[in-house]
């Protein structure tokens, strides 16, 4: 689960961050946890203020440990990571904190990831620095760090063990979290893994009737999980009541029993015509028995009707609370989708334009006293959000 994010010089962000970091020179939190990303967390704001960009630059990590950071500049149509810096003099830097639990010892650990990624000389990305630390109690209860992995142009150390990378587009976390033995390099790089982009809601690609089969890299037969488009449905199905006829058939019942009945179809927009079929995949992919460790989302109510974004919101719900160490974030523009949540829960993407980048704020609603107030006197969030108690900065953050 990511405690925080910070990112640093890339896309729209200067110097932003969402929920809390580990101090890696003392070990304590950077921030009160109060304001820590939760198991469910939303990202509202205005158009262009960020929240896109912001689960984009997420992607570009994900590929760029997974992969290398020279392909991640460039796929998924990215302009290239010279385009990307905001000061072309400066590196881009990504800090991540995670709680995460050891699949043998079931322990839980706070590990913080750091990357820094400069432009070379033909303005190519280049990985200058790469650091884990670990968060750790000493028999005092006092917080201190241990370094678990530090690279600088390529060399370092994992525990202690001298290592070297001569790929400067690879990640040493790519390259060495595959190995078991380091353990919390291990758990990192499979968090970063699992992480998935959910774009059920997109506009690039039609819904699994009309799918791209060439963009996808779909292939007939049984799929065990959705992709990110969640064209490869019928397939998904078909490894599903192949493999476990028994879970195929609750899971199908349940999800239909969900539904809402959709009558007078036919007077309805050609848009939400399809919107069962988006609900659907939905909650499927909220059903795979490999849950991954965080879904990111962009507007998951698009097209949906009101009574579908009600299920919608509850079934996220009940996923966080199925798997403690998984999440879901996600962009929206519904104060429906958000009226159950709690301030805590929500991220305000704020951005003045007063130049072309770097001007995003973000900030957790909970941070406002008279958000906090409004929630514990029973209004809900969606209705606080529609009060315009949300959308823009009211001075609260001079009384910190």
């Amino acid at each position: 689960m990511i405690y925080g994010i910070n990112i640093v010089n890339f896309d729209v962000f200067d110097d932003d961050r969402v929920g809390v970091l580990a101090d890696c020179d003392c070990g304590t939190t950077d921030g009160n946890d109060l304001f820590r990303l939760r198991g469910l967390n939303a990202l509202i704001g205005r158009n262009n203020t960020g929240k896109s960009s912001f689960i984009n630059s997420m992607s570009f990590l994900r590929d760029a440990v997974t992969d290398n950071v020279a392909d991640a500049s460039i796929t998924r149509n990215r302009p290239g990571f010279y385009n990307l810096l905001i000061d072309k003099e400066k590196p881009a830097v990504f800090r991540i904190l995670f709680k995460v639990r050891d699949s043998v010892t079931r322990e839980s650990m706070y590990l913080q990831y750091e990357l820094t990624i400069s432009a070379g000389a033909f303005k190519s990305p280049k990985i200058t620095a790469e650091r884990v630390c670990k968060s750790v109690k000493d028999e005092d209860g006092k917080r201190h760090v241990e370094t678990v992995m530090e690279f600088v142009n390529g060399k370092g150390q994992i525990k202690g063990r001298t290592e070297s990378i001569n790929d400067h587009h690879m990640t040493a976390l790519g390259v060495y979290g595959k190995i078991s033995e380091y353990v919390e390099i291990n758990l990192i790089y499979s968090e970063i893994y699992r992480w998935f982009f959910c774009k059920f809601s997109s506009d690039e690609q039609g819904t699994h009737q009309n799918p791209n089969y060439f963009v996808d890299g779909n292939a007939p037969g049984g799929h065990k999980h959705l992709n990110s488009h969640g064209t490869n449905l019928d397939n998904v199905l078909e490894y599903l009541i192949t493999v476990d006829p028994e879970y195929y058939s609750k899971c199908i019942n349940e999800i239909h029993s969900l539904i809402p009945a959709m009558k007078k179809k036919k007077n309805l927009p050609e848009s939400l015509t399809e919107s069962p079929d988006k609900l659907f995949m939905y909650l499927l992919m909220l059903r795979d028995p490999e849950p991954k460790s965080t879904i990111f989302i962009e507007t998951p109510d698009k097209d949906l009707y009101h009574d579908m974004v009600d299920v919608l919101a509850n079934e996220f719900r009940e996923f966080t609370i199925r798997h403690r160490y998984s999440q879901i974030v996600f962009s929206t523009h519904n104060p429906y989708i958000v009226e159950t949540m709690s301030p805590k829960e929500i991220w305000v993407f704020t951005r003045t334009f007063d130049k072309a980048d770097g001007d995003v704020s973000i900030r957790c609603a909970a941070e406002d006293p008279l958000v906090r107030e409004l929630f514990d006197q029973g209004v809900g969030m969606g209705a606080i959000w529609y009060g315009g108690h949300l959308d823009e900065k009211t001075g609260f953050e001079d009384e910190n």
